[in-house]
């Protein structure tokens, strides 16, 4: 396939705008998740692109790779029909020259519907699996404008005796849709690490030449797992590793590295010159040793050994969001460490994206009734509500929760309703009044600046908020219009 060389890039997020300013000479080609680009109309109903961050995105003259996170192609169900065309809109916006997606699910049917998982979960590794898996990727590729490369997962759970080894069922549905692979070195470094198919191994079985992109990444040692972070510079393991394997790979597009926008702030910008730089030495040695040799295949005793893929995703999703499965995949599934390694993982992000958009409720909680106090609410609230798909529903099923149980925390119903406001003011338009018990800019400034608010006074009070008023947290405690 003629797809051009882009070189070296990294994943492109708010904040890294002095990094593309700085290292503009390392940096060929950004990666784009297009989810984040995807907001609710005002009417909070549908989902659509924001056009003015993509049109931004698209003034800029480096290259673009679309790199979908919300559209998994490894499960029974392909993508829904409306996020596909929004994922192409964005694809034709940017002129990406491919499109990749997961190899990986997240949601799950049952009786009572549909459930989103809150993570990209390990698809079911049988020949069952595999025609799942083309039929989606191949439904994907039918209503792209360009071709499709699908990731290299990881997965925390340990093998199991009846599946098709990692890299052969990758291999075989990259075969089965005709399509290209976005080889994620870290993902199966930290497969490698965590018990399951070696790297070598891995590799072997690949056909290298549908190999169209890596990504690097750094991770994270966590109860005996290694973690796929992106929390800060790909260890020098992984590097060495990544010299072996690049020069075997006769179309390689790309090489992009991967930091999570969380630990910006930790490892600072002069990371991305050192990162950007192996890269490029690794660029420098592509396909330099690469063979036209056959990959090597691993033959199936049993097509379809039981469960099937339906059961393997209806039951590992229940596990991973708490909802009660009581069968016999799911008394095999309980003992393994690595499921409570991904559940860990879905509450710290839906946590997180919590405590980022229900902001000073979050830390008046914090404040007024501890850390753990909060950890223990959210706690509850996940065993009781799956996970949402965004950060804004999310925040409101636990604003919901919140309302219901009635924590005890002054004044947490007043900033509870501001924290809501001030995202409906921001999507809808238009104002909102708030009524507060006490004088809400004492108590909005000391949450603001992270301070236990003082003694304030009590009476009846009004805050009306509008989009001008929330432009940024200053001008909001500032100029806010405060009505006794």
């Amino acid at each position: 396939m003629n797809l051009p060389e882009l070189g070296v890039g990294l994943t492109f997020f708010q904040g890294l705008e002095p990094v593309l300013e700085s290292e503009q000479a390392l940096i060929d080609v950004i990666e784009v998740e297009p989810q984040s680009l995807w907001r609710r109309d005002r009417s909070g109903q549908t989902v659509i692109v924001d056009e003015p961050s993509l049109q931004l995105l698209r003034s800029r003259a480096l290259p673009k790779l679309v790199h979908s996170v919300g559209l998994p192609v490894g499960g029974t169900e392909p993508p829904k029909s409306t996020d596909v065309q929004l994922l192409r809109h964005v694809a034709r916006e940017l002129d990406t020259p491919w499109v990749s997606e997961h190899l990986s699910f997240n949601s799950f049917h049952d009786e009572n519907g549909t459930w989103h998982t809150g993570f990209l979960l390990p698809p079911r590794q049988t020949q069952a699996g595999i025609d799942f898996a083309v039929q989606s990727v191949c439904s994907l590729s039918s209503e792209m404008p360009v071709p499709v490369a699908i990731e290299t997962g990881v997965n925390y759970l340990q093998p199991r005796a009846e599946e098709i080894p990692d890299g052969e069922f990758v291999a075989r549905v990259a075969e089965g849709a005709d399509c290209g692979i976005l080889l994620d070195l870290h993902n199966i470094w930290t497969n490698h690490r965590n018990g399951r198919q070696s790297v070598g191994e891995y590799i072997d079985h690949l056909p290298l030449e549908r190999v169209w992109q890596i990504h690097l990444a750094g991770g994270s040692s966590h109860r005996g797992y290694w973690i796929d972070a992106h929390s800060g510079a790909v260890p020098a393991e992984l590097l060495e590793l990544a010299t072996r394997i690049v020069p075997r790979l006769p179309n390689l597009k790309a090489i992009v590295f991967e930091l999570f926008p969380a630990y910006l702030s930790t490892v600072g910008y002069a990371l991305f010159r050192t990162q950007l730089e192996a890269l490029h030495r690794l660029w420098d040695r592509r396909g330099i040793n690469a063979k036209t040799t056959p990959r090597i295949t691993t033959e199936v005793t049993c097509d379809n050994p039981a469960p099937a893929p339906q059961v393997w995703e209806e039951t590992l999703g229940s596990l991973t969001v708490h909802k009660p499965c009581t069968n016999p995949l799911a008394e095999e599934l309980r003992p393994d460490a690595g499921l409570s390694i991904i559940r860990e993982m879905v509450e710290q992000l839906r946590g997180s994206m919590i405590v980022r958009t229900l902001r000073l409720s979050s830390r008046l909680i914090m404040l007024e009734r501890g850390t753990g106090y909060l950890e223990e609410l959210l706690s509850i609230f996940w065993r009781n509500h799956p996970p949402n798909p965004f950060p804004l529903d999310e925040a409101e099923a636990f604003a919901g929760f919140l309302r219901e149980r009635k924590p005890y925390v002054p004044f947490l119903d007043e900033v509870l309703e501001y924290d809501r406001a001030v995202i409906d003011v921001a999507l809808k338009g238009g104002e909102r009044l708030i009524a507060f018990r006490a004088d809400p800019l004492p108590l909005l400034r000391a949450l603001g600046s992270g301070r236990r608010p003082a003694a304030v006074a009590i009476g009846n009070f009004q805050i009306r908020l509008t989009p001008d008023e929330i432009a940024a947290d200053a001008r909001t405690l500032g100029q806010m219009q405060v009505i006794h």
